[in-house]
């Protein structure tokens, strides 16, 4: 098993991030100046998991707090987070937005992560977490179904069990998201045709006092606990 520390991101791993960036997202990587800004404007946000044996950072987490509801929210991904600095990170956001998680091939630590991601909503009394989620499969069905629109593709088609057609949307499904609204020109991406769809699952403990608590618990116990709320 491998040895893997989970940690806030500080200024010194500015230059691993970028290289982790790169070697998952290399046509979509953030840069060191969005990056450096991140762990600026919101250092709590930025979470990294670093493998020990080989000091490598192997998994990044970055989130920020956003004040739109689902009517106004922006469609394209940077202007929703700043061009890729959060320097839009609203303080008294009601809610939190995920920018990215990344983690590099061999590692299975998105859990992980996001349990850290859950940590940060709940400690800070936030009402839930927004995503945008591309969906990779649309340009491939929509080349043989011209006459299918986005709208449909998102929210009409189901497979056999009721979950969404597109298997990214199928992951956030599973994860206890629910389908919001398309993104229009979200971000770069043939397979998606630059859509976007707005996903959101709300913070169970919202209602619940001693907010520090629970967050304290998630950290501890993770999905565990997470999932007999979410279930």
């Amino acid at each position: 098993m491998k040895d893997i520390e989970i940690r806030q991101a500080r200024s010194t791993d500015v230059d691993a991030i970028r290289a982790l960036e790169r070697r998952v997202w290399p046509n979509f990587s953030a840069t060191e100046d969005m990056i450096a800004s991140r762990i600026s404007v919101f250092p709590e946000g930025n979470i990294i998991a670093v493998d020990r044996e080989r000091n490598a950072i192997v998994g990044y987490l970055c989130t920020m707090f956003v004040q739109h509801e689902s009517s106004n929210f922006p469609d394209s991904w940077m202007e929703i987070t700043g061009n890729g600095t959060i320097r839009n990170h609203d303080p008294d956001g009601k809610y939190v937005y995920g920018l990215t998680l990344t983690v590099d091939k061999g590692y299975e630590l998105g859990m992980r992560l996001q349990v850290h991601g859950w940590y940060i909503i709940v400690k800070y009394h936030r009402r839930g977490c927004y995503l945008g989620s591309p969906i990779p499969g649309f340009a491939a069905y929509k080349s043989k179904h011209p006459e299918t629109t986005v709208e449909d593709y998102v929210f009409s088609m189901k497979r056999k069990n009721q979950t969404p057609f597109d298997p990214e949307l199928v992951y956030y499904h599973k994860a206890g998201f629910r389908l919001v609204k398309i993104l229009k020109n979200y971000e770069p991406d043939p397979k998606s045709l630059d859509y976007g769809v707005l996903v959101y699952r709300s913070n169970p403990f919202y209602y619940w006092p001693f907010p520090s608590f629970w967050a304290w618990l998630i950290k501890q116990l993770g999905f565990k606990l997470l999932d007999k709320f979410f279930s």
